[in-house]
């Protein structure tokens, strides 16, 4: 895609997804490229390679703001809003999270209103809950388990009131357990990571509950492909409010995955640990993707060569912090 002579603002900037967003935007040409980012779950090391870009701009800032966000708004042509709390914050501080995913994503509508700037709002399958027949397609019934899944499911209906009611041009990706190099290894969310760090560092993959929950791993190269994909249609008058899942076509189960990563990356006879479930966690969030892939979205990477990749940075980087 080319992006020659626009700015772009990608909130959320320094994260794991927004990182990448920020030099996929760089390499399509974009004029300028402002990451905004608190560095709560953003990481310096995440954009650390940019520090020379004279194209680029780092702000430390809060999409909480409301000051913040009009001012970098008001010189963006395209925001990508990836900024975001994680589940596990919405359990240890339900107010932050409320307030970044609904407040932040109210303040970034509030200052694009009654412009032309386009919108591309970052979602998560957790709005839906779980499957047990069919995948569950975009206009499926809501039943987030969780309050990042209730904040999340929150800013979506801002977006699309914004876009029917004052003409914002946006549309929402959803996305489901996305994986790649960036992604933080040593907390609790990124399952791929996790398990790769602890492999990588000797010890066996902890599995919280039966490990029979099915995950849809998604490399993160193909996400920033699909927001491609929605700005494109957006600047040409389409997906006005639309929502798109995002996943690969792989399918698998968290028992599954820590086999595998014990298989190609671990020592002989490691064997998986398993922990009590965790509260709320969805145990089959499948979604349909045929409205995405009828726009030309594809698994560009099989599952594997995507966890060659990510194998390899989370190496590195054990390497560099040892």
């Amino acid at each position: 895609m080319d992006l020659k002579g626009m700015n772009i603002l990608v909130t959320g900037g320094a994260g794991f997804i927004g990182s990448h967003l920020v030099d996929a935007c760089l390499a399509a040409g974009a004029r300028k490229v402002t990451a905004l980012d608190n560095f709560v779950n953003g990481q310096e090391k995440n954009i650390f390679h940019l520090r020379h870009e004279p194209r680029f701009e780092r702000v430390s800032g809060d999409v909480r703001d409301m000051d913040t966000v009009r001012l970098l708004v008001s010189d963006a042509d395209v925001i990508f809003n990836e900024a975001a709390s994680k589940l596990v914050v919405s359990r240890t501080r339900p107010r932050i999270d409320m307030e970044t995913n609904i407040a932040g994503t109210f303040n970034v509508l509030e200052a694009i209103k009654g412009t032309d700037k386009i919108l591309v709002h970052a979602s998560t399958g957790s709005v839906l809950g779980n499957t047990e027949g069919e995948a569950m397609r975009e206009d499926h019934p809501q039943n987030p388990t969780t309050l990042y899944g209730i904040s999340k499911s929150s800013a979506e209906r801002y977006v699309r009131f914004y876009t029917e009611e004052f003409g914002v041009r946006a549309c929402i990706i959803r996305y489901f357990h996305v994986f790649g190099p960036r992604q933080e290894y040593g907390g609790e969310a990124g399952v791929v990571s996790i398990f790769l760090g602890r492999v990588l560092q000797g010890k066996p993959p902890v599995i919280f509950g039966t490990g029979e929950q099915i995950r849809c791993f998604t490399y993160v190269s193909d996400d920033i492909a699909a927001n491609f994909l929605l700005l494109e249609g957006l600047m040409n008058g389409r997906y006005l409010g639309e929502v798109f899942n995002c996943a690969a076509r792989t399918r698998m189960s968290v028992r599954e995955l820590a086999e595998t990563v014990i298989r190609k990356y671990g020592t002989p006879g490691m064997k998986p640990e398993f922990g009590p479930p965790r509260p709320g966690e969805n145990l089959r969030p499948i979604p349909d993707t045929h409205k995405i892939e009828s726009i030309g979205f594809r698994e560009s990477l099989t599952f594997e060569e995507g966890l060659d990749l990510t194998c390899r940075w989370v190496k590195k980087d054990l390497e560099y912090l040892s």
